[in-house]
């Protein structure tokens, strides 16, 4: 009896223990990719490559597990070598992402670089953080891939061979990875953030190794204690200088590109200035980061703060330049259609910025505001108030937080415009608002007559050009094959969703889309008989060039973006 309970105490502490490892394997596998993603603002391309070299580590380590002679010395030393790469692994990313950041903008700004030679350290820059970075996903994904293995060994030095305890230690390897998965999604990336995530489970890791030292090696456990402490030491060190960890990695991301872009002469206070200007105020919502800060510009000789906002580090808005945005969004597209519409919908936007340009329009009787984002919304009602001129708060709209895909598919109401605000379309996720069926639903909302318009990337032919930028010389073809396949997909799926009228304009920055279920042309004099008077004088100007915009794409089935082959194009990596 008194055997059956040892042995099943035994059997209940590898088990625990074999859940431990997996919810932290599975954990790290996340951050980094989740890390990686946010970091250089492509989800798709980073979360794929690191989950698939983590595994293929994780593979190596399990087929090279045999090589382990000794078991319980072996999963002491792959816990403490885990827990020292893992209370590390988010730190490290920032530091090498912020120094290839850095390399990248001093080759940009400070070099007479033609374009071979500034590519050229542009791909080794590239390729070096891309080693370095992997190299670590690689280490986590091997050292994890043992520890199964070695589990199973252990059960079978206390339990006897039995195919039903390795079972369940596989069986048990799964639920450990859902619940990790849960975890990470609902818990520790919405309350601690990635980098005490990666402190906590580091910890979790480092318990298990001592849960070993203490219970199955009989000599030499001071050096594995000392190791043990160090460890410790650096992740109580990494967790309480977390805020300014992130904060001198956000202040070097997103300062000093506008602090050379202003000077490149004096480098030696560069350092200086990124710590003197004002912390990044970062904020976590249930769906992406929100950065909000504040840089001096200077306005007809007058100093001022321009407020920025970025979602997962990819640029919203610029107080200084949003109103070109903004007033083309809302007031060409009403121009270009000739009618102003009295019901319109607006999926996106959560700023209130292009709800301000629209409660402009007297004839506008009602708007539907839907944001996913109820943080977004908050912010719009508070911070971003003034900005929007309370355009929230506005008796024509009715603000609701839902997601536009499944509004629009479970919606019965008819509108006269759709306005669709969304971020470009950097993971799957957003892929699917670009997607053919979800614009089927746009055109099925439309009344008959109604347009839709989007921003998205979509580029006009230019031609080579020699670009003198504060030092930098470099010829760039701007207009190249993947610009016509990136526009050929937006057209494609468009067209295939049923829209027959598609007008592609640029103001300053901004590509938008013009979409009528009906065919027809635009009529160019659309700006001799139109009130401009809701708009400024710089946007007028661009205003002027859109008749001479070229947007080469090609209509084909081929290109159609869907949600079940998505088929969108993202222009940057890194």
């Amino acid at each position: 009896m008194k055997k059956n309970m040892n042995r099943n105490l035994i059997k209940a502490e590898i088990l625990v223990v074999t859940i431990i490892l997996a919810f932290c394997s599975i954990i790290y596998e996340l951050l980094l990719a989740n890390t990686l993603a946010i970091v250089t603002g492509n989800y798709i391309w980073w979360q794929s490559l690191t989950i698939g070299i983590y595994i293929g580590g994780l593979g190596l380590g399990a087929y090279w597990s045999d090589k382990l002679s000794d078991t319980y010395k072996s999963i002491i030393n792959i816990e403490i070598a885990l827990s020292f790469l893992g209370v590390f692994s988010v730190t490290y990313v920032y530091l090498l992402h912020g120094s290839y950041k850095y390399m990248d903008n001093l080759f940009f700004y400070t070099g007479n670089f033609h374009s071979t030679i500034y590519l050229q350290n542009l791909f080794i820059l590239k390729f070096v953080f891309f080693a370095m970075v992997q190299l670590l996903t690689f280490f986590i994904g091997l050292f994890s891939g043992f520890e199964i293995p070695l589990m199973v060994r252990i059960a079978e030095d206390h339990l006897g061979e039995s195919e039903e305890g390795e079972y369940q230690i596989f069986g048990i390897n799964y639920i450990g990875t859902l619940v990790g998965t849960t975890f990470f999604a609902y818990l520790l990336l919405p309350k601690l953030d990635v980098i005490k995530t990666s402190v906590v489970v580091a910890m979790l890791n480092l318990a298990v190794c001592l849960y070993f030292i203490v219970r199955y090696l009989d000599k030499n456990r001071l050096r594995y204690y000392i190791s043990s402490l160090a460890v410790l030491v650096c992740g109580v060190f990494i967790g309480f200088n977390e805020p300014k960890i992130t904060q001198s990695y956000l202040k070097l991301f997103y300062y000093m590109p506008k602090i050379l872009g202003e000077s490149s002469r004096n480098l030696d206070s560069l350092s200086d200035r990124i710590a003197r200007l004002p912390d990044i105020n970062r904020s976590k919502s249930l769906y992406q980061y929100l950065d909000i800060f504040t840089y001096p510009t200077i306005d007809k000789g007058v100093i001022k703060d321009s407020t920025i906002l970025t979602l997962d580090t990819n640029f919203q808005f610029n107080t200084d330049t949003e109103f070109y945005y903004h007033q083309a969004f809302a007031h060409v597209s009403i121009a270009m259609n000739e009618k102003v519409p009295k019901k319109v919908l607006l999926l996106g936007g959560g700023d209130g910025l292009l709800l301000r340009e629209l409660v402009k329009y007297k004839e506008i009787e009602s708007i539907d505001f839907i944001e996913l984002d109820e943080k977004m919304l908050d912010l719009a009602k508070g911070r971003f108030a003034d900005i929007n001129q309370h355009s929230v708060s506005n008796p024509k709209v009715h603000p609701q937080i839902n997601d536009g895909f499944y509004y629009l598919r479970n919606t019965s109401n008819k509108y006269d415009a759709i306005f669709i605000d969304f971020p470009y379309p950097n993971s799957y996720d957003l892929a699917r608002l670009y997607s053919v069926e979800f614009y089927k639903y746009v055109r099925k909302a439309l009344n008959p007559g109604g347009f839709a318009v989007l921003d998205a990337p979509f580029f006009d032919r230019e031609n080579e050009v020699k670009d003198h930028v504060r030092g930098r010389i470099m010829l760039t073809t701007v207009f190249n094959e993947r610009h016509i396949l990136n526009n050929s997909v937006l057209a494609s799926t468009f067209y295939y969703a049923g829209f027959k009228t598609f007008f592609p304009y640029r103001i300053a920055d901004e590509s938008f889309l013009f979409l009528k279920s009906e065919t027809g042309a635009i009529d160019y004099d659309f700006m001799q008989k139109s009130d401009l008077s809701k708009l400024s004088p710089e946007t007028i100007v661009e205003m002027n060039k859109i008749k001479n915009q070229d947007f080469p794409y090609e209509i084909s089935s081929k290109y159609v973006n869907s949600i079940f082959r998505p088929m969108v194009v993202k222009k940057n990596e890194f």
